[in-house]
């Protein structure tokens, strides 16, 4: 087990105490490790040192006079079966290799899709800003038209599609904005 491991499990089985509590034995934990390699031992021979992430939650359960049997006591960790010598184990670090490669493949993924956006954002942004502006022409051509044919459900229908109009390049623009900021930043430029 590494130090991560330890450290996640512990905390888990303390959900019974609150944040700053869980927090400080965490902390305690920690220099317990940072110790322990001072004096060359691995976290897997520390870990062996403290014992199971379950007793040691107990014991600090037991001490606070918060526990009670029903309500707070951790679940206890399933029991685990040691691998077959024969099979090849990966080794993990902070998060494990599979967490490292999950995240660059998202970055990269997120990357595609920012510059996708970017060069949609060409065409889009200048068409969002004309459907802004078609009320302009719209209101002019309504003063032209009202001259010829001054009718109320002609007004009423140039007001509409100016509106809607409007509306749409308003939402266009705010939408491709919005793509283009989320993946900026979940590609992390």
């Amino acid at each position: 087990m590494t130090k991560t491991e330890f450290l996640q499990q512990l905390y888990n089985h303390l959900s019974a105490l609150d944040a700053a509590e869980r927090k400080d034995i965490i902390a305690d934990f920690e220099e317990h490790f940072a110790a322990g390699l001072e004096q060359g031992k691995t976290e897997e021979q520390i870990c062996a040192e403290l014992g199971n992430p379950y007793t040691c939650a107990l014991q600090y359960l037991h001490g606070t006079g918060n526990y009670t049997q029903s309500a707070q006591q951790p679940t206890p960790p399933p029991q685990q079966q040691s691998p077959p010598q024969s099979a090849a184990r990966p080794v993990q670090g902070n998060g494990g290799p599979t967490r490292q490669i999950n995240d660059r493949r998202n970055k990269t993924l997120w990357a595609v899709v920012f510059f996708v956006a970017l060069v949609c954002a060409i065409g889009v942004y200048p068409t969002c800003v004309v459907l802004m502006l078609c009320p302009l022409a719209i209101l002019v051509a309504s003063i032209v038209a009202v001259t010829f044919v001054p009718t109320g459900a002609m007004i009423g229908f140039l007001i509409s599609l100016a509106v809607l109009l409007f509306t749409a390049g308003l939402l266009g623009f705010l939408l491709m904005t919005w793509l283009l900021k989320l993946s900026y930043r979940r590609a992390g430029f």
